[in-house]
């Protein structure tokens, strides 16, 4: 009897992925089931930071023209996940971020315009496929809007453009609920009814991130 339990056991062990193998087991248990948190799942908070590219590009006679400008971009998101199955993730997210993105151009007559991307809000969600117990590469898509400011010399104003995004990322655990993440974002920005109407509207970043779940 004895070794017929052992031989269960060990096909069962055998048969699970990797990363449920590490769950814990209590030997001076009464034989009930031992609760088990998955670490890739609940409410997380992250931050991050990294590379900004904003551009407006047109195509004319089949020739590409664009344009635009580089910065830091710095940010936080919140976030909760839930597990479907054994590999996969699937949650919804909220992020704010900001950035030094701007350009100024010389229109003559010492006249000078810029334009400054403002605070950016996001949400959406995003599907995961776990690798590891505590590692996971995903796919996301939601709906960002950011404000842009127009200085003309000691004139400004501002106008709001919105549109969706896509990005992919990658999350590796670092210890007890830490862990660090990398992703690359782009965003078509709507142009109708704004000073950017007939051209296309793009944002792009590139940011890695530290974060914790609770």
């Amino acid at each position: 009897m004895k070794w017929t339990m052992v031989a269960a056991m060990t096909a069962v062990l055998g048969a699970a992925p990797a990363w449920a193998q590490d769950r814990p087991f209590d030997p001076y248990g009464d034989g009930g089931e031992v609760t088990y948190r998955d670490p890739m799942t609940g409410f997380r908070v992250e931050v991050a930071g990294g590379y900004d590219r904003l551009e407006i590009n047109y195509v004319d006679d089949d020739t590409k023209y664009y344009d635009g400008a580089d910065g830091i971009r710095y940010g936080g998101e919140i976030g909760y996940d839930v597990a479907i199955g054994g590999t996969v993730l699937l949650g919804a997210y909220g992020g704010y971020a900001g950035a030094s993105t701007k350009r100024c151009d010389d229109i003559g007559l010492s006249i000078e315009l810029c334009q400054k991307a403002k605070g950016e809000w996001s949400g959406g969600v995003r599907l995961g496929l776990r690798v590891a117990e505590r590692a996971q590469v995903y796919g996301k898509v939601g709906y960002a809007s950011m404000p842009l400011e127009f200085r003309y010399n000691t004139d400004r104003t501002t106008e709001t453009y919105a549109g969706m995004h896509f990005g992919l990322g990658g999350e590796i655990g670092l210890g007890s609920g830490a862990f660090a993440k990398a992703e690359l974002v782009a965003t078509n920005f709507r142009t109708k009814d704004r000073i950017y109407e007939g051209l296309n509207f793009d944002r792009r970043h590139a940011v890695a991130g530290l974060g914790y779940r609770f």
